[in-house]
């Protein structure tokens, strides 16, 4: 605006520097303080997500997807609690490297996610296809809707770290996640070509242009080690990663090598039993540029209900269908939510539980074995309980209830353990 122009303006809408409260929304003045209406999409009232970190990538094919769900079993391996929005619509694959192939479910609060053997929840438009080979044909505004969705209609409850694996490009949905999603920072994978310093000057200045940070660079597929001597191979080529990041003054977080291992986990849907040392240093990047407070290092607990059809405490830990958790923040609730646990058993439902972080398990029966599990992973055990599973936790917040390190329920006494019935015990657990 000119200087003639800004003359203009009556003076009792000009902005002084004395005086400003720099609340827009409650200010009718004109001035360059004066911020643009947020295009950020609400979050879900039931979700608490602390960090959201986008995977992109100037180019399909380079592995973001790989690089997406690696980080997050990395993170989550650290005691995180994570999650994956794929915003890869017309591409998803976030759920074949999980091996999850059950569709998500709903309740009145909104779409659950699906959660891995591990603990990281997922949403991806494959988890809610009849057929996971349906092809997406919508158009653009209905796949960057969707992505909206994904975000605000998605109970993802307590979360420290969120990857959204972005589709390939500039197109509509990077920009709608740009536009739409909290974004603290973006990850851009390549490979080793020689028009990689194009590729990805596209996506560093469609950041920019956005407001966004660049964490960081990966190189994928960079070289092939030899099994006998060691001396990698660049298959593709040099790799101009170190010189690409330092002309736009970000650091290279890896440089991942081809390894049919990693081929191999990925196709088998077994990505959480992967082993690798290559993107170590972006995690450690991760932890030390978007520092998250883990749950149980504050005021933070999270408690899980074994909960049966009825909304009562489920009569066995083993054989509970489902949980009710209860996420609180300094005495605060902060989300409820009940999910159901993609196999029975009480080993199953342990591993469930530490993949939500949680701290306290509220139960009627348990026996020695679940209980152990449980006590080797740092959860507190309210055994004994019965009724609706909401008084059941506000009783133990109260402290009218109270933890237990001895089972109550003795299996090799128990009609019904065998067959994988419900729990017959007289008293025990009922």
């Amino acid at each position: 605006m000119s200087e003639e122009n800004v003359n203009q303006i009556p003076e009792e809408n000009q902005a002084s520097e004395e005086g400003c409260t720099h609340d827009c929304s409650s200010c009718g003045a004109s001035c360059g303080s004066r911020k643009p209406e947020s295009m950020l999409e609400p979050m879900n009232q039931f979700s608490n997500v602390k960090r959201v970190i986008g995977v992109v990538s100037g180019k399909g094919g380079v592995g973001k997807s790989l690089i997406t769900s690696y980080l997050a079993v990395l993170m989550g391996r650290r005691g995180y609690r994570t999650a994956i929005l794929d915003a890869d619509i017309t591409g998803p694959s976030i759920p074949k490297a999980f091996g999850i192939h059950s569709k998500a479910q709903a309740n009145d609060l909104g779409i659950l996610p699906t959660l891995t053997k591990n603990g990281t929840e997922i949403m991806s438009v494959n988890l809610l296809l009849d057929e996971e080979e349906t092809p997406v044909l919508w158009r653009g505004p209905i796949i960057a809707g969707s992505v909206k969705q994904f975000w605000s209609e998605v109970v993802w409850g307590d979360v420290d770290y969120m990857f959204v694996d972005m589709p390939p490009g500039t197109g509509d949905v990077p920009l709608t996640v740009f536009q739409s999603l909290p974004l603290d920072g973006i990850i851009i994978v390549t490979s080793p070509q020689d028009l990689v310093s194009l590729i990805v000057a596209k996506a560093v200045n469609m950041a920019k242009a956005m407001n966004i940070p660049v964490l960081g660079l990966v190189e994928n597929y960079s070289y092939v080690q030899c099994g006998k001597c060691g001396e990698k191979i660049s298959v593709f080529g040099k790799s101009h990663a170190e010189e690409t990041a330092a002309k736009f003054g970000f650091p290279l977080l890896a440089k991942l090598p081809i390894d049919p291992a990693i081929a191999e986990a990925v196709d088998a849907g077994q990505i959480e039993g992967l082993t690798g040392e290559w993107l170590d240093d972006a995690a450690n990047y991760l932890e030390n540029m978007l520092p998250v407070e883990k749950q149980g290092e504050s005021g933070n607990i999270v408690i899980a209900a074994a909960t049966d059809e009825n909304g009562n405490v489920s009569g066995h830990f083993g054989h509970c269908g489902m949980f009710t958790i209860y996420a609180l923040e300094n005495g605060n609730l902060i989300s409820r939510v009940t999910v159901k646990p993609q196999a029975g058993g009480h080993e199953a439902a342990a591993e469930f539980l530490k993949g939500y972080g949680v701290n306290v398990v509220i139960c009627g029966g348990i026996g020695g074995p679940a209980m152990q599990l449980l006590m080797e992973d740092g959860i507190l055990v309210v055994p004994g309980m019965q009724g609706d599973v909401d008084v059941a936790v506000a009783s133990y917040l109260d402290g009218s209830a109270g933890t237990s390190c001895e089972a109550n329920c003795d299996h090799s006494d128990c009609p019904g353990h065998e067959d994988g019935g419900e729990c017959g015990c007289s008293g025990c657990c009922h």
